[in-house]
């Protein structure tokens, strides 16, 4: 195996087909293997109790683990039939069996939002949060009913942070490897009730003063992802209103979206910030996290 691998977390649900395909795609893209882990636990449900009740996890028979890679193997190589495949089944719960993965010589850990039945879904989804907020590496989290495209732009979404320009840069290479143009995404809201005395600024003039910010910004990011690909085509957007919802609006043909574990004025920690938060919770496209190194 060469020194960085995609990794995949899969659970035998079908939405990890999804998950497969968009995996194998990008290890393809990025000349690298694919590692396909599979955790041995999973979460036990009782419905006995009203709404359900989630149990310890309980450790799979190593068959039935064995099935479930075997499966996925299978699904990898239907994509991407000369692609180079491995596969890892690990003991503990998915998202330390996925971290461990990841800070073995992963350049991507890739995730689905959704796993084995309804309650099954949430606790797949907190795996994907906990992933993207502490993995050492970028994390891929694809939507089970993600469509994918080849030709769609890859979109950024901005805001001058540190962990912005991190993110800036592996959004131009990965429109770069797709060779599809960069949307660079500056969104910005003005206060709606600024505190008025005679030394405060008009709103019109905050609102000036927040989008000349927008573009500043919109603009540096531009010129560090031309630094990455000389040839890529960037297209830069100012867009006011929440950036979360303005991201979404811009990202609808997107092949993909990469956003910042978190951004200026977010807490520090363990944690991931509210864009990115709501991105994963509600995105229709695979939205890539990265992490300021």
């Amino acid at each position: 195996m060469s020194e960085t691998r995609v990794v995949v977390g899969v659970d035998g649900s079908t939405s990890s087909r999804t998950v497969l395909t968009w995996a194998a795609h990008e290890a393809r893209l990025r000349g690298e293997p694919l590692l396909v882990v599979h955790s041995r636990f999973r979460p036990a449900y009782d419905p006995m109790f009203a709404g359900g009740f989630y149990l310890p996890p309980m450790a799979t028979e190593s068959d039935e683990a064995d099935e479930v890679l075997r499966v996925a193997v299978d699904v990898a190589r239907q994509a991407e039939p000369e692609l180079e495949v491995e596969t890892s089944a690990r003991p503990g719960p998915a998202a330390l069996a996925l971290l461990d993965a990841a800070s073995e010589g992963a350049g991507l850990v890739v995730v689905g939002t959704r796993g084995l039945g309804a309650f099954g879904a949430l606790f797949l989804g907190s795996v994907s949060i906990q992933l993207a907020a502490r993995s050492p590496v970028p994390v891929a989290v694809v939507p089970s009913d993600a469509t994918f495209s080849t030709a769609g732009p890859v979109l950024v979404g901005v805001d001058g942070s540190p962990r912005s320009e991190v993110a800036t840069v592996e959004a131009a290479h990965e429109a770069v490897r797709r060779n599809v143009p960069l949307d660079v995404v500056a969104a910005y809201t003005v206060p709606a009730d600024p505190l008025v005395t005679s030394l405060t600024p008009s709103v019109d003039d905050l609102r000036a003063a927040f989008r000349g910010r927008a573009h500043e910004v919109a603009e540096g990011a531009a010129e560090s992802a031309r630094r990455v690909g000389p040839s890529l085509i960037v297209r830069t957007h100012v867009m006011e209103g929440p950036p979360a919802d303005e991201i979404s609006r811009a990202a609808v043909a997107a092949s993909v979206v990469v956003v910042g574990s978190r951004g200026y004025g977010e807490v520090r920690g363990p944690v991931l910030g509210s864009v990115s938060q709501t991105l994963l919770r509600h995105a229709k496209w695979p939205v890539l996290v990265t992490h300021e190194s």
